[in-house]
């Protein structure tokens, strides 16, 4: 499954960059993410709670942050598995542009799904992803700007 965005965040490429990776400010931002905790500076745990159509799931994983050319350009390695619910495993390449105090956001994630999420209709899964990421930016840019 593969999903791309762009939004623009009325913030400084830096800050944006700092909130991306704070747990804290992420779990305030995800709908879906219960736990998350810092194991290095590049490192995390997380939890997710996630319904896809009739499918009811927790995953337990780790994520991977790759600082490429950080804060400009980075990748997001995650994988998780939810028990009956399946797995979990993808990459995310974000590019932070700075443009007149604004960043501009973009964003590519491919993603592989295994046992019963695996077997939910992509549609399904993808409707439900873009949700959860415009209610992520949503939030996440109101907490920027506040915070």
């Amino acid at each position: 499954m593969e999903l791309n965005g762009q939004y623009r965040i009325p913030a400084a490429r830096e800050r944006v960059f700092t909130a991306l990776c704070d747990p804290a400010v992420l779990q305030r931002c995800i709908p879906v993410l219960e736990d998350m905790d810092r194991l290095s500076p590049t490192e995390y745990t997380a939890r997710v709670r996630a319904t896809v159509g009739p499918l009811n799931a927790r995953f337990a994983g780790k994520v991977r942050v790759a600082p490429e050319d950080a804060p400009r350009f980075y990748i997001l390695y995650a994988e998780g598995k939810g028990g009956l619910a399946g797995a979990v495993k993808g990459e995310a390449r974000i590019t932070l542009e700075e443009v007149d105090g604004h960043t501009h956001l973009s964003f590519t994630l491919a993603a592989a799904l295994g046992g019963a999420v695996g077997r939910l209709a992509v549609k399904l899964v993808k409707a439900k992803a873009d949700r959860v990421i415009d209610g992520f930016f949503e939030r996440f840019t109101a907490e920027v700007l506040n915070g």
